[in-house]
């Protein structure tokens, strides 16, 4: 896998092109981001759609839905949501859906620099994504994306592949391997542009313990254009018993992680972030999560994802 990204950098690079598309670099989901994006090997829930589509075929049947709203650098919003689903009843083959959308405003100025007035930029993206249990260890998933980009009246497309695995060779151990954002580039006017294509490797390790848990990951992220990073994440969840205030069970979730990559000030790369999970029925669990990211000098993001999950009996 590294030599084929070497090789594609190498062709990139022999056209005029360039690797650009950046909003694909940005963290998607609130629970990945809190755990500094270590969730390769991880992907148990609607995220795998952005982190690793075998992750679908390893849930339980069931149908998970998540959206996340962000805001970064006060004038820059990005939106995405997601849902996977079961077509099979063993769980064995699922399917997913996911959309994205980053946008902003800018300035457009005469060659004296004088202000022409604003215009809109935007990226938007598309997906459709399955995985498949290929038997009890091992499960494969594939991603295609459509990204449509604007600047001004200027508009390119792309169409990408995500492809993955995740072993789970023993309990409470797992590995993941991803190869993202492969496909045909993005062309304003004569200026051309390569997704870029990004290797993942993770390790997760997931203790139980009635309703709670404690989970730990790990990842290496090596995109095309820049060194490899390393991202580290643990999640740690308490959960309780129904009670006749609430009604149902809840529980409290707490993330932190940590990317390397960005050493912009002292907690550059460093997450952090809480979530509450509410047993509506029996059926339907409800999850929401908030997380705060430093980009050390630049500033920070905020991020908040709303999560419904329906587990048939």
């Amino acid at each position: 896998m590294t030599g084929f990204i070497v090789n594609l950098a190498l062709l990139v690079s022999m056209q005029g092109a360039t690797v650009g598309m950046p909003f694909l670099k940005l963290g998607v989901g609130t629970r990945p981001v809190a755990m500094g994006e270590a969730f390769t090997a991880v992907s148990d829930d609607a995220n795998a759609m952005f982190y690793n589509p075998a992750g679908i075929g390893m849930m339980e049947p069931q149908l998970d839905v998540t959206g996340m709203l962000m805001t970064i650098f006060t004038d820059v919003s990005y939106v995405s949501g997601a849902t996977v689903f079961s077509i099979d009843p063993r769980g064995r083959i699922g399917i997913g859906l996911a959309g994205a959308y980053l946008s902003t405003t800018d300035v457009a100025r005469d060659e004296y620099g004088n202000e022409q007035g604003e215009f809109n930029v935007y990226d938007a993206l598309g997906a459709v994504g399955v995985g498949w249990k290929f038997n009890r260890f091992l499960s494969l998933g594939v991603t295609g994306k459509f990204v449509r980009s604007k600047i001004a009246s200027s508009a390119a497309h792309s169409v990408l592949g995500d492809f993955g695995l995740k072993i789970n060779p023993t309990k409470f151990v797992y590995f993941g391997l991803m190869l993202q954002h492969l496909g045909t580039p993005r062309i304003f006017d004569r200026d051309i542009e390569f997704a870029p294509t990004t290797a993942r490797g993770g390790l997760a390790l997931q203790f139980p313990s009635g309703r709670s848990h404690v989970l730990f990951a790990s990842d290496i992220i090596w995109p095309i254009d820049e060194a490899p990073s390393l991202a580290v994440g643990v999640e740690g969840k308490i959960g309780f018993l129904p009670s006749e205030e609430l009604g149902g069970s809840s529980g409290f979730i707490v993330h932190g992680g940590y990317r390397s990559g960005y050493h912009l000030g002292d907690w550059g790369g460093w997450s952090i972030g809480i979530g509450y999970e509410y047993e509506a029925t029996e059926v339907i669990h409800l999850t929401l999560e908030a997380v705060y990211f430093s980009y050390g000098y630049l500033g920070s993001s905020e991020r908040l994802s709303l999560g419904v999950n329906f587990r048939p009996n």
